[in-house]
């Protein structure tokens, strides 16, 4: 009787992991077929295959050199500046400035305008989760010396980055989650098998909607909004550990005709917590969704984008030093 219902467990275990890899299978094939509609004909499409061993998809050591506008991360901007205070820069690929040349960028801009150093640490396709993960990286402060000065540039997906495991359902790196205990944050990663099943398609896809709908749920809004506070406060706390200086962080909103979730509840802990705030459709009446501003491409911010916000933002930045 016992042998029996092993048997008839592992015939169900083994129907039904047969099964989601056959929806894996399909559900791959489906997005290879839209892959490169969506990102830009530039990006190679990624192979059928699962994650075990944890990949976060840079190496906070070597990917900060500049080698190209697209893939790497930036080097510092503004150097010849060195006997002033310098800046640091989180963010997505808005803040990299994915596409542009390194001359083009806010980082760059910025450099020459209030003649500091700036440290662009954007990476594409991140968010909040990955300027907390820089934070308790010791190559990090390897390489950014003690900034008095912080700046995040959000955008509205950055709840979903910070949520999901995965950005994109053909990826095979991980996005460098965090799981949240308390007031206590765990990378993601070590669990080998938690790594099988979350790079599974299927979880992906279910994951993904999972957290679309947490988001859209406004009974999750405090909770929601209290989980990215979090991320800055610790990071914050990390930063002055660290540097042993007081830190003014500064978080920029851009504006992108998609609204940020929530706002005015986040932006109000956010400045009750000593956060600045910088909205930029208060800054200017432009609408940097206009395809002056914003590349039909690659949807995202032009030159002309950063040589209308980037001043704004410095006279901002020194008022509110002031």
């Amino acid at each position: 009787m016992i042998k029996k219902f092993f048997k008839i467990l592992l015939c169900n275990i083994l129907v039904f992991v047969s099964l989601i890899f056959i929806t894996d299978v399909i559900i791959y094939l489906y997005y290879s077929g839209t892959y490169h509609k969506s990102h830009y004909q530039i990006f190679e499409l990624p192979k059928f295959s699962y994650v075990i061993k944890p990949y976060y998809g840079i190496d906070i050591e070597t990917y900060f050199n500049g080698s190209n506008n697209v893939f790497r991360g930036r080097k510092p901007d503004g150097l010849e500046f060195s006997k002033n205070p310098p800046i640091v820069v989180f963010g997505c690929s808005f803040a990299h400035g994915q596409f542009l040349n390194y001359n083009q960028t806010f980082s760059y801009k910025l450099s020459q305008i209030l003649k500091r150093p700036v440290y662009n640490r954007a990476v594409p396709g991140r968010g909040i989760g990955c300027m907390y993960w820089q934070s308790i990286n010791k190559h990090f402060y390897k390489s950014v010396p003690p900034c008095n000065d912080v700046i995040y540039i959000i955008l509205d997906d950055h709840y979903r980055r910070l949520l999901i495991n995965y950005i994109d359902i053909l990826d095979l790196y991980m996005i460098g989650h965090f799981t949240q205990k308390g007031n206590n944050l765990y990378l993601d990663g070590n669990n080998y098998l938690k790594n099988l099943i979350t790079s599974s398609y299927t979880y992906k896809i279910l994951n993904g909607k999972y957290v679309t709908w947490y988001i859209n749920n406004p009974k999750h809004e405090n909770e929601l909004t209290d989980t990215v506070l979090l991320y800055f406060i610790k990071t914050r706390e990390n930063l002055q550990k660290h540097w042993k200086i007081p830190v003014n962080f500064t978080i920029i909103y851009y504006y992108n005709n998609l609204p940020l979730q929530y706002k005015q509840t986040l932006f109000k802990k956010f400045e009750d917590n000593n956060f600045k705030v910088i909205e930029t459709n208060k800054l200017t009446d432009i609408n940097l969704s206009s395809e002056e501003y914003k590349n039909s491409q690659n949807l995202h911010p032009t030159e002309k984008a950063w040589d209308v916000l980037t001043p704004l933002i410095a006279k901002e930045l020194l008022r509110k030093d002031n």
